[in-house]
């Protein structure tokens, strides 16, 4: 089961926290140069001390717009860029503090300069009664 966290929550024994973040209001041509979009989830990864693991994978459709995924060592960041609406859809999953992917959150925002931002947390993956870590069978 998935819990929407109420604003402020911390992670309360959750494996993951997912960040969902629309933002409004974005520069069409940030949005469209997949330059700058891999180089912004790559400072967000850095800002936040989370760990690439790879070079961001990019995806172009034709005329405009971008997919953009970074594999991270604690999960992964993505990116759906609508430049002719001056959106930007944003996931970051993490299994690191919900501290660190707000700080890539709030990185995000600001570089990108969105005049509207929604941000909704879940926090998936709760492990409360349940061995998280059976033994190995060793033969």
């Amino acid at each position: 089961m998935h819990r929407v966290a109420p604003e402020k929550a911390v992670t309360q024994n959750s494996v993951l926290t997912h960040l969902m973040i629309d933002m409004y209001g974005v520069d069409f041509e940030t949005l469209n140069d997949p330059t700058q979009i891999g180089d912004l989830l790559l400072e967000a990864a850095s800002e936040a001390s989370l760990h690439p693991l790879a070079e961001p994978a990019v995806y172009r459709y034709p005329g405009q717009g971008l997919t953009v995924f970074l594999p991270i060592r604690e999960s992964h960041f993505a990116i759906h860029t609508y430049p002719e609406h001056g959106y930007a859809s944003v996931d970051i999953v993490s299994c690191a503090v919900a501290e660190q992917a707000e700080r890539a959150r709030d990185f995000m925002v600001e570089r990108l300069a969105a005049e509207r931002v929604e941000t909704q947390v879940v926090l998936r993956g709760f492990l409360t009664g349940i061995d998280a870590r059976p033994e190995m069978v060793s033969s």
